[in-house]
């Protein structure tokens, strides 16, 4: 157990001595402070030394020969001389790092200074008097305490001289014999251990108080390191205050940040802060830094708004306090970011999220959003709104024709106009292309909305001038009243776009207000797209035929096949109704193929001497494919293409004239005719009667029907014919109801006519029962109706050949 316990202390001794030994350079800075301890005390240690030798001298003097205490006293003399030369050459140059020599050297030092004091215990006790033995005894035990303790913080060197001076004094007392001095060497044996233990005591805490301090200054330096390394490659700058708010340091970065103009050192944060605040009045960030800086606890991110140069700048604080050992506050220190960029990029997504790049006008989610409000505020109170959704007419026309460059201004100008006209509490937006909507805040009536929509068409439809060209730009209107017009923001704009499109079918260049058979027609298109997927399997399609009749010889020359939709719970669905929702549900291509081949097979085993016409939408003449669709049909029914004609208007060669002009040429060479439906009636059709040669012309029922009444029909109508007559073309009227009619267009030298002066679209077994009662004696006479028209009321077919077949 005894063996135990002097290992353990013996190993703790030596991991706590080491650090006075190990050559590493921790160790070289801790011996280096060890030794301060006792570099410090040196004068007052030496001092102490003389003191206390001159009054032991003093006390002795008469029972020691004044050549043994000389001598003693020059010893010392000498020792204290050369510790007070060491302490005065190094006192101004303090030694960072130790050699473990230097410890060795302390250490020397103190055992040697104990030895000397060991001589007047040793050598003169017994011959001196009780009175001075005490004299003795007292000043070596105080010494022996007081060195001990003073050179506790390199304990090889208190230990040296506890047991140095412990043991002279215990040898000495024990010299003078007897029971007493035995007791009192036993109790010097006592205060010698006890010393040493409060010296290893005093020398641990030491170690550890001078190992947390260089911790503590590596710690510091290291923040401080990194403090500067942050200060200089960092954009953030530090700043610190002391409790009053006072600068402590100004580096040239801060003062840089809050402008050179500035005099700091006087002024504190937030008189320096509110001199930068725009207007000088403390703004809502400021009163914020201030909270929390009163708070006494770490704040991140207070957003500043200052100036700088006259520029505004945005600065993010982050600071926590400066708190000493008590706890009290002394300071703040902390970080200010400069985040202007992130604010104006922030603005600017704000924005994009809300406004139209282009024209600066409100977004389609910001028109969602504010309808939400107004759609709330007009549910709970009497308020009324209105939503009014704008398209431009001719839009794709500009863009195409004089570029986007063009077609950007023509979107600027609109958006100008618009808010030009506006009131203040309304809102004007983009939602898109040439799509604009214009939000009526709060209107007291139907007839304000009126009014105003139609002031809005008014300034739209003005002519304007882009990059130096007119151009016009106009547009049409759709209107929806709320809360009249729907409750949820889909319904309100989804009526709106209804009346929109209405308004664009009326004509263009106005506005329509919703109603409700515009959403029940709605309603209907989408069930009719639904049921149109199924017809074609189903075989509800049909063909009527309308004959061409030879105008000359009163004999059939052709039929146009029409088609006919008879739907089981829906009944009859005109085409003008049908064709427009198979052209955009994109069925018109299956639907075109279906009609041509079965044209192709009447016009085979039951029409074999009559030329077969069948209508082609736009959209199919400019399918890459149509060709394919059109020989197809030859091959399976075996039909010439001779006997084939196929009906175009020159809508067709609006979106994409390249393609349907190397499908007409296509068709042509495969031998099908070609005739120009509704001639007369586009700006541009003589433009496209030099690009493709057709083979028929036919003249729009609009000129027929006022060939009685307008004169100019009648020059329009002759100019046609003698067109054709002059290409080689062929002639047919549409729309022919009277015989006077049939006379004029017979004297202007017309080909041929279609319509009920004639016959109405028939079955096909209707149309060859006509056929079997056909000759040329039916030819009406001016003034008088045909007997081809007092056919049965069951053989006229429901639709008159007003409505298209397919287009």
């Amino acid at each position: 157990m005894s063996l135990s316990f002097f290992h353990r202390h013996w190993a703790a001794w030596r991991e706590e001595t080491r650090v006075f030994s190990d050559p590493d350079s921790a160790s070289a800075e801790l011996r280096a402070r060890h030794l301060a301890g006792i570099t410090r005390l040196t004068p007052v240690l030496m001092v102490a030394n003389l003191f206390n030798a001159l009054g032991l001298l003093v006390a002795v003097s008469g029972s020691v020969s004044a050549k043994a205490w000389l001598l003693w006293l020059g010893v010392l003399l000498l020792i204290v001389g050369v510790a007070l030369r060491g302490w005065l050459r190094h006192r101004r140059e303090p030694v960072m790092r130790a050699s473990p020599r230097a410890i060795r050297h302390a250490t020397l030092h103190a055992l040697v200074l104990a030895c000397v004091w060991t001589v007047p215990v040793v050598g003169w006790l017994d011959a001196l008097t009780p009175i001075q033995q005490l004299m003795v005894a007292v000043t070596t035990t105080g010494m022996m305490a007081a060195g001990g303790f003073a050179l506790s913080s390199v304990p090889q060197a208190g230990l040296a001289w506890t047991l140095a001076l412990g043991t002279g004094a215990i040898v000495g007392v024990a010299r003078l014999g007897g029971t007493v001095a035995w007791v009192l060497a036993g109790m010097l044996l006592g205060y010698v251990l006890v010393i040493a233990v409060a010296v290893r005591s005093a020398a641990r805490q030491s170690a550890l108080r001078l190992r947390s301090e260089r911790e503590a200054e590596r710690q510091s330096q290291m923040v401080g390191l990194l403090l500067r390394d942050f200060e200089e490659h960092s954009a953030d700058v530090l700043w610190e205050v002391d409790r009053q708010g006072h600068f402590t340091h100004v580096s040239a970065k801060l003062a840089a940040l809050f402008g050179d103009d500035l005099d700091m050192s006087s002024l504190g944060l937030f008189e320096v802060l509110a001199g930068r605040s725009p207007g000088g009045a403390e703004a809502e960030g400021l009163r914020k830094l201030r909270q929390a800086l009163n708070a006494d606890k770490p704040f991140r991110d207070v957003l500043l708004t200052v100036e700088v140069g006259g520029v505004p700048r945005w600065w993010s604080i982050t600071a926590k306090p400066l708190v000493e050992d008590s706890g009290r506050t002394v300071g703040w220190r902390g970080v200010i970011s400069d985040v202007t960029q992130q604010r104006l990029a922030h603005q600017r997504l704000t924005y994009q999220a809300y406004f139209d790049s282009l024209t600066g006008l409100a977004n389609r989610d910001q028109l969602r959003n504010r309808l939400v409000q107004v759609i709330d505020a007009c549910a709970n109170t009497p308020r009324r709104c209105a939503l009014l959704c704008l398209d431009l007419d001719n839009f794709k026309a500009i863009n195409d024709s004089l570029g986007h460059s063009v077609g950007d201004g023509v979107l600027k100008l609109v958006a100008q106009r618009l808010q030009s006209v506006m009131r203040r509490a309304d809102l004007v937006a983009r939602l898109g292309g040439d799509e604009f909507a214009v939000l009526l805040d709060d209107v007291r009536s139907d007839d304000e909305v009126d009014l105003l929509a139609r002031r809005l068409l008014q300034v739209l439809n003005a002519p304007g001038e882009i990059q130096g060209r007119s151009v016009m730009v106009g547009a049409s209107m759709g209107v929806a009243l709320i809360p009249d017009h729907g409750q949820s923001i889909d319904d309100v704009m989804g009526n709106a776009d209804l009346a929109l499109y209405a308004a664009k079918e009326a004509g263009r260049g106005r506005f329509e207000t919703f109603a409700t058979w515009l959403g029940e027609r709605s309603r209907r298109l989408v069930t009719i797209e639904a049921e149109l997927r199924q017809a074609l399997t189903r075989g509800e399609l049909s063909l009527h035929w309308q004959p061409k009749v030879d105008i000359a010889t009163w004999q059939m020359r052709g039929v146009e096949a029409l088609l006919r939709w008879n739907h089981p719970e829906l009944g009859s669905i005109s085409p003008g109704e049908f064709v427009p929702v198979a052209e955009k549900s994109g069925l018109i291509g299956d639907m075109g193929a279906w009609v041509l081949k079965e044209a192709c097979r009447v016009a085979r085993d039951q029409l074999p001497d009559l030329l077969i016409s069948v209508n082609v939408s736009p959209l199919q003449l400019m399918r890459e494919d149509f060709l394919a669709d059109v020989e197809a049909a030859f091959a399976e029914t075996g039909l010439a293409p001779g006997r084939l004609e196929m009906e175009i208007t020159e809508s067709v060669f609006m979106d994409d004239a390249a393609t349907a002009l190397r499908n007409l040429h296509a068709l042509k060479r495969l031998g099908v005719q070609i005739a120009l439906d509704d001639f007369g009636t586009g700006y541009s059709a003589f433009q496209y009667l030099r690009r493709f040669p057709f083979d028929t012309l036919k003249i729009d029922r609009a000129f027929v029907r006022e060939l009685l009444t307008h004169h100019d029909a009648r020059a329009i109508v002759r100019t046609i014919v003698a067109l054709a007559n002059t290409l080689g073309m062929r002639t047919v009227a549409e729309g022919v109801e009277e015989p006077a009619q049939l006379e004029v267009l017979r004297q202007a030298g017309c080909s041929e006519i279609q319509g009920f002066l004639a016959a109405r679209p028939l079955p096909l077994e209707r149309l060859l029962g006509l056929m079997d009662t056909w000759n040329e004696h039916n030819r009406p006479e001016p003034g008088a109706m045909p007997e081809t028209q007092t056919v049965p009321l069951d053989m006229l077919a429901p639709l008159s050949d007003t409505t298209r077949a397919v287009r």
